[in-house]
């Protein structure tokens, strides 16, 4: 056995994410009657990210391309077997990041819902109507807890105090804001038995939202998947790739029960 076929990477070691290298010397052995010289290798390790921009698979030479000249010649073999790696159309970083917005974004929506008690982040998602267009509040104001039960919200500029009020008034949160003097002071009632119940209800219907995404980039993965399985990839390598994309999935599902439950016992509590 040659000394490139005995120290091979598998193409399954090379596409999976989080492979990189270290240099390594063979022991020096003899072949076809003479000394091999020592050689550096690369030996694949678990540290590293190699792949994490765009990721490929190294399939055997097809079909196709062993047709290439009559009789299936040896240059076209070998031009065929150098021909590098295919590039995948999955890329499990990207599938990441997608889902990885959307758990954001979902943790983002659980601040701004109230129970019972005065917070910021309650205003966070109010856009104000503008002459020309609209803004986000904090953009506009400086928002912070005058007492439990009050939030006082001072604009930067006078000429949008107005609007400020009217848009809070509007946002759809229950909320009565009034002006005194060069503030906005907004009231966030006591939570009682049917606030928390609608509560509850809403944040379930945000919780499916969250998974809704999540599976959409769970189901693209799979689609490219299955079109990247059709050049040569083993049934085998189908099943670990389906594997990891499984994996993510999980995890980010996993972290959208873990912020509902937490915040379904603060709600309960007040």
């Amino acid at each position: 056995m040659s000394t490139r076929a005995l120290f091979a990477i598998t193409a399954r070691q090379l596409r999976r994410p989080g492979c990189s290298f270290r240099i390594a010397t063979p022991a020096t052995t003899v072949a076809s009657g003479s000394l091999c010289s020592r050689q550096p290798l690369l030996i694949p390790t678990a540290s590293s990210n190699l792949f994490s921009q765009q990721q490929c698979r190294g399939y055997g030479s097809s079909k196709k391309g062993a047709k290439k000249g009559k009789g299936g010649s040896k240059k076209g073999k070998e031009d065929d077997e150098d021909s590098g790696p295919v590039e995948m159309t999955l890329d499990l970083d990207k599938m990441t990041e997608q889902m990885e917005h959307s758990v954001g974004r979902f943790a983002e929506e659980l601040q701004a819902v109230r129970a019972g008690r005065a917070s910021p982040a309650i205003l966070n998602g109010v856009r104000v109507v503008l002459k020309g267009g609209s803004a986000s509040l904090p953009d506009l104001a400086m928002i912070a807890v005058k007492d439990a039960q009050n939030l006082i919200v001072i604009p930067n500029s006078p000429d949008t105090q107005r609007p400020i009020e009217t848009s809070i008034r509007s946002a759809g949160l229950g909320l009565n804001p009034r002006i005194e003097k060069d503030a906005i002071i907004v009231p966030v009632p006591k939570s009682t038995k049917e606030s928390r119940e609608k509560l509850l209800k809403s944040l379930g219907a945000m919780a499916e939202n969250a998974r809704v995404h999540v599976r959409k980039n769970r189901q693209d993965a799979m689609k490219r998947l299955k079109a990247d399985s059709k050049d040569n990839m083993t049934p085998d390598e189908v099943k670990a790739w389906e594997k990891d994309i499984q994996t993510v999935t999980d995890k980010y599902t996993g972290r959208i029960e873990d912020q509902l439950k937490a915040k379904q016992r603060e709600i309960e509590r007040t």
